[in-house]
C-alpha cells in the first residue's frame, strides 16, 4: 500500500531554494511518481526498493502558495493540497522549546490578534519506542497545523514567536518542525555512535550499568501500564498544566515535591524507569523521532535544550558537538544551528541550578568552535523559582534576529553583547564588548557584575557608568581582580544593546 511519511500533508511548507525530498513507502518493484502542481507543473519518480522504501527529489523552487502535491505508484494516488513554498525550520529541544502557547504569557494578545496564514506547524508525536504510536491516540499530532485559535494552543511558544517575525520581515511562508521533549538530554537526539569515541561515552556506559539486571519483558510490561506513557494530549495533562502555567507558588512547588516522596508509587507513574523505553536513553529519541522527520528539507535548526545535561555539565559543547554533527550527517546539509543559552534560574521542584553556570560557559564553547552555530542570550527572562521562564516571546524574536542577519544576511546588530576584553584605564577598569551598539542600562546600576580582589572579598566600586558603547569600573583595583558578570545560576541582566539584546554572561581577570 502506497503510503508517505507522516510530515507529508495538507497544508505543509516546502524548502524553498534547496532540493525538496518526499518519501515514503509502498510495494517493491513498482515506480512511483510525484507532481508538484503550482505555477508550472514538476515532476519526479523513483522506484520503490526491495525493503518498501522510495524517495522522490525535486529541483529546488522559489516561494510559492498554493500548491498541489499528486504522489501515485499507478494503482493509489495521494493527493496533498495548500502547499506553500518558503521556509522551513525544526524546532528541537527539551521542555522550553515544547512549551506550548497555550501556558505564555502572552497568549491572550496572540489568540486575539490577527492569525497568520503564512504561519503553519508540524509537531512530530512524542514516541519513545516503536509501535507506541498505535497504542494511543495521536490524532493531536503529525498534521500540519494552521494559525487559528483553535490550533494555537498548541503551537511551540518560542517557535510560533520565531515564525511570525521571520514572517513578517521576509513577507514568505514559514514552517516549523517541532521534533522536541521535555527533560530529555541532547544524547536521546543522536546516534550513539557519536558518543563512542569521546567523553560524551559516560552517558552511554551510565545507561548500560543501569539496565545491566533488568528484566526486560517486567520492564516494558510495567512501562506500557504506567499511564504517564501516553503522551498523546498534552492539553490534558492537568498536573503538567499546573507546573507550566504562570502564577505556581513556592508553597505549592513545595508541596508537590513532598507528595512525591511520600508516594514512591507516583513518582514511579510520573518518573517512569530507566530502560529500553525511557525517553531519555542515548539514542532513544534520535529513533523513534527525529530519524522520522528526516530528510525533510528545511532551512535549519533553532534549539533550546542543556538543563537535562545537568548530570554531566562539563561534556555538553562536546555532546552537542557531536550532536550537531550527526543531525547534519543524517541530513547530508551542514544546517546552521541557532541556540538559546540557559536562563538564570535558581530552583524548581528538586531541580536546582548549580550546574548552569558550567552548562552556559558550555554553550558558549559551541557556539565559537562549531562552524554555522549562533546563540542567543537569555538572561533577562530567567526566573529564580520556576525552569520556565514564562515569556517566550523575546526568545523566539532573538533567535529570528540570529536568523535573519546570519542566514537571510540583513544588515541588522543581530548578536547579543559579548564580552571583548578588558583594560585598565586611568579611570579604573573598562570593559569592551563585541555587538555593543547603543548600550544601555535599564534601572539605576548594573546587575549581576562581581568584583573581587585576591582575597576573595568582593569590591564595591562607585557607581558604574556606559562609556562609548563599553562599561567603565571607576576605581583603583590590585592586580589580578576578578570581574564576573552573570555568572550564578540565577541573576538579573539589565545591560542591553539598542535593540534589546542582553548582554551574556563573562569572567575576566585584570
Amino acid at each position: 500500500m502506497l503510503k508517505t511519511a507522516m510530515i507529508f500533508g495538507d497544508n505543509m511548507v516546502l524548502q524553498r531554494q534547496k532540493e525538496i525530498k518526499v518519501w515514503g513507502t509502498g510495494k517493491p518493484g513498482k515506480t512511483v511518481t510525484g507532481v508538484l502542481k503550482g505555477a508550472e507543473n514538476i515532476e519526479a519518480s523513483a522506484d520503490i526498493s526491495r525493503d518498501g522504501s522510495w524517495i522522490l527529489t525535486f529541483p529546488p523552487l522559489e516561494a510559492e502558495r498554493g500548491l498541489e502535491l499528486a504522489v501515485n505508484d499507478g494503482i493509489v494516488t495521494i493527493t496533498y493540497q495548500n502547499i506553500s513554498v518558503g521556509e522551513v525550520w525544526i524546532a528541537g529541544g527539551q521542555s522550553n522549546m515544547e512549551y506550548l502557547l497555550e501556558y505564555d504569557a502572552d497568549k491572550d494578545s496572540v489568540l486575539n490578534g490577527d492569525m497568520n496564514p503564512n504561519i503553519r506547524f508540524f509537531d512530530y508525536p512524542e514516541v519513545s519506542y516503536e509501535g507506541q504510536i498505535e497504542e494511543h491516540d495521536y490524532s493531536r499530532f503529525g498534521f500540519w497545523r494552521n494559525c487559528t485559535k483553535e490550533d494555537l494552543p498548541y503551537f511551540s511558544a518560542p517557535a510560533y514567536y520565531f515564525a511570525e517575525n521571520l514572517s513578517q520581515e521576509l513577507n514568505l511562508p514559514i514552517g516549523i518542525v517541532g521534533c522536541n521533549w521535555g527533560g530529555t538530554p541532547a544524547c536521546a537526539w543522536m546516534d550513539p555512535e557519536y558518543l563512542k569515541d569521546n567523553e560524551g561515552k559516560a552517558w552511554l556506559d551510565a545507561y548500560d550499568k543501569e539496565v545491566e539486571n533488568l528484566d526486560i519483558e517486567e520492564y516494558k510490561a510495567g512501562f506500557k501500564a504506567n499511564p504517564a506513557n501516553d503522551r498523546s494530549n498534552p492539553l490534558s495533562d492537568q498536573m503538567s498544566a499546573r507546573l507550566l502555567q504562570p502564577g505556581l507558588s513556592r508553597e505549592e512547588q513545595l508541596g508537590f515535591v513532598n507528595m512525591m516522596m511520600s508516594s514512591p508509587e507516583k513518582a514511579k507513574m510520573i518518573l517512569p524507569q530507566v530502560g529500553p523505553y525511557f525517553e531519555r536513553r542515548p539514542g532513544g529519541l534520535y529513533e523513534t523521532m527525529l530519524k522520522k522527520i528526516a530528510p525533510y528539507t528545511a532551512r535549519g535548526v533553532i534549539w533550546y535544550q542543556g538543563e537535562s545535561d545537568d548530570e554531566r555539565p562539563k561534556m555538553y559543547s562536546t555532546v552537542f558537538g557531536k550532536m550537531i554533527q550527526c543531525w547534519r550527517d543524517l541530513w547530508k546539509d551542514e544546517l546552521p544551528f541557532l541556540f538559546v543559552q540557559l536562563a538564570p534560574f535558581g530552583e524548581w521542584l528538586a531541580i536546582n541550578g548549580r550546574h548552569y553556570p558550567e552548562l552556559r560557559h558550555q554553550q558558549e564553547l559551541v557556539s565559537k568552535t562549531v562552524p554555522g552555530t549562533w546563540m542567543i542570550s537569555s538572561s533577562d527572562v530567567g526566573m529564580e523559582w520556576d525552569i520556565h521562564p514564562k515569556q517566550k516571546k523575546p526568545i523566539g524574536n532573538r533567535l529570528a534576529l540570529l536568523a535573519r542577519g546570519h542566514i537571510y544576511e540583513e544588515s541588522l546588530l543581530c548578536d547579543p553583547p559579548e564580552f571583548k576584553e578588558a583594560k585598565r584605564v586611568e579611570e579604573g577598569i573598562r570593559i569592551e564588548f563585541h555587538h555593543s551598539d547603543g548600550l544601555y542600562v535599564k534601572g539605576d546600576q548594573v546587575n549581576a557584575l562581581t568584583i573581587k580582589n585576591t582575597k576573595d572579598e568582593v569590591v564595591t566600586p562607585a557607581r558604574i557608568s556606559v562609556v562609548n558603547d563599553g562599561l567603565l569600573i571607576p576605581g583603583e583595583f590590585p592586580s589580578d581582580t576578578v570581574i564576573s558578570f552573570a555568572k550564578t545560576p540565577f541573576y538579573e541582566v539589565n545591560l542591553y544593546n539598542k535593540l534589546d539584546n542582553p548582554a551574556k554572561p563573562f569572567e575576566v581577570i585584570i
